[in-house]
């Protein structure tokens, strides 16, 4: 039996149409996402993983480009650029203190911000949060040996601060879990301190 028999044995062949045309779609959109910035040179294959997974693009906007770009002092543009990100107003992530911003393709709305401490947000919008939070905790490991701070619960919230060892200036990820309402299911901000260990790196005690 053939793929396309076995696709389409059951009566499944208006799936497999529907998931095609589904395909086709975020393909061009992805297409029409790098058109707008033809002048740039990627390095990184096209994430088409990124257009219908909320971790594959999570996977990109918190490791790839913000957590990149803060461990290493490299710019959040051009690690944004490179993973096929597009430029869009700062203002439209909803971010007040966006600097400037990039959207990567995906089915739901996923922004990397760049903020004024110079540190990167990646948000993704889609997924399931706690799913999302474990995936990134995960992640962490691949810059250092983080260590969870405190947690601090919110109306539709938490923000658990995840640190790395040093004494002065340790790299920071806040990761912001969605717990109700309509905010992304995924936020995390990125950066480091400016001077001493901040307290909320160390868990709070009880």
């Amino acid at each position: 039996m053939s793929k396309f028999q076995q696709t389409t044995v059951g009566g499944g062949a208006r799936r497999v149409l529907t998931s095609l045309v589904g395909a086709s779609l975020l393909g061009a959109l992805l297409s029409g996402f790098a058109a707008q910035t033809p002048e740039v040179r990627r390095t990184q294959p096209a994430p088409y993983g990124a257009l219908t997974s909320p971790t594959a693009a999570m996977t990109i906007v918190f490791s790839d480009v913000c957590m990149t770009a803060v461990r290493d002092g490299a710019s959040i543009e051009a690690l944004a650029l490179d993973h096929w990100l597009r430029p869009v107003p700062p203002r439209s992530t909803g971010s007040p203190t966006a600097t400037a911003a990039w959207r990567l393709a995906s089915y739901s709305k996923v922004f990397v911000v760049s903020l004024p401490n110079g540190g990167c947000s990646a948000s993704v919008e889609g997924g399931d949060p706690e799913a999302l939070r474990e995936a990134a905790v995960a992640l962490t490991a691949r810059y250092g040996t983080f260590v969870e701070g405190q947690t601090i619960p919110g109306d539709d919230n938490t923000r658990t601060a995840w640190c790395t060892g040093e004494a002065r200036r340790p790299m920071i990820a806040v990761l912001v879990k969605r717990t109700e309402g309509r905010r992304p299911a995924f936020v995390a901000n990125v950066f480091r301190a400016e001077d001493d260990r901040p307290s909320f790196c160390t868990p709070a005690r009880g």
